[in-house]
C-alpha cells in the first residue's frame, strides 16, 4: 500500500477511534493509548530492522494496529465490559493512565524511540539501496 493510502486509512481509523471516547475525556483516552501503541509498534519495527537489516513495510499502519491493540479494553467497555486489572495485557491498557508525568511521559518515550527507529530504518534503507 503507498505511502498516501496509508496516510488515508490511518487518518480515518484514528477519527474513528477517538470518536468511540466521545464524553470520556477523550483527548487524554485516545492520546494515551495512541502513544503506547506507536511505542510498541516503533520498538517492534526497530528491533526487527535490526535483525533483518531491512526497513520496517507499512510502518503508519502497524502504529494503527498496535493503537487499536493499546484500547481494546475501551472498545468492551463500549460494549458493557468494566475495565479489570488483567486488562493490562493490552499494553498496560488500566495502568499506562498512571505513569509519573502521564502523557508527557508518554510522549518523551515515543518522540525517543521515534528517533532511534528513524536512524536504524535510514541504515537499513541505505544498505539495501545499490550503489
Amino acid at each position: 500500500m503507498s505511502t498516501r493510502a496509508q496516510i488515508v486509512v490511518v487518518l480515518a481509523s484514528e477519527a474513528a477511534l477517538y470518536a468511540t471516547y466521545t464524553g470520556h475525556d477523550a483527548a487524554f483516552h485516545w492520546f494515551t493509548h495512541l502513544l503506547v501503541g506507536a511505542l510498541a509498534a516503533l520498538s517492534l519495527m526497530t528491533a526487527r530492522t535490526l535483525r533483518t537489516r531491512r526497513p520496517a513495510s507499512s510502518p503508519l499502519l502497524q502504529i494503527l494496529f498496535w493503537h487499536v491493540v493499546a484500547m481494546l479494553p475501551d472498545l468492551l467497555f463500549i460494549g458493557g465490559i468494566p475495565h479489570q486489572p488483567w486488562m493490562d495485557v493490552f499494553l498496560g491498557h488500566v495502568s499506562s493512565h498512571f505513569v509519573p508525568g502521564r502523557n508527557l511521559t508518554w510522549l518523551g518515550l515515543v518522540a525517543a524511540t521515534s528517533a532511534a527507529a528513524a536512524i536504524v530504518q535510514r541504515e537499513a534503507q541505505d544498505a539495501s539501496t545499490p550503489t
